[in-house]
């Protein structure tokens, strides 16, 4: 009875400990969304990398690149992307957001 208990205890633990890496290990998401204008909100700030100037891509849940666009604002708990507005449409809040490849090495 002992050991399946202890089992249950260490399988419990590891299931949180899985759920709280993955919210760690996600990009930022997609918080806010003017398509007229092509503002994109996201949950990113300036610790993360999300400055002025910045190129960032979006991505669906299967990986796949919709489209990409630079930093227009940043502030401490947010930044704003500016998008091409025809390419704003096809974006849905919770989406992920990271970082250009190309822009991080310089």
């Amino acid at each position: 009875m002992k050991k399946i208990r202890n089992f249950l205890l260490v399988l419990s633990v590891m299931m949180i400990a899985v759920t709280f890496y993955k919210s760690f290990a996600i990009a930022a998401q997609v918080t806010r969304i003017n398509a007229k204008k092509g503002l994109i909100v996201i949950d990113g700030n300036k610790s993360e990398g999300f400055i002025m100037g910045a190129e960032v891509c979006f991505y669906s849940a299967s990986g796949e690149e919709i489209t990409c666009g630079k930093v227009h604002q940043t502030s401490e708990s947010y930044a704003t992307i500016k998008v091409d507005n025809r390419k704003a449409i096809k974006l849905e809040y919770g989406m992920e957001v990271k970082l250009s490849v190309e822009n991080t090495d310089k």
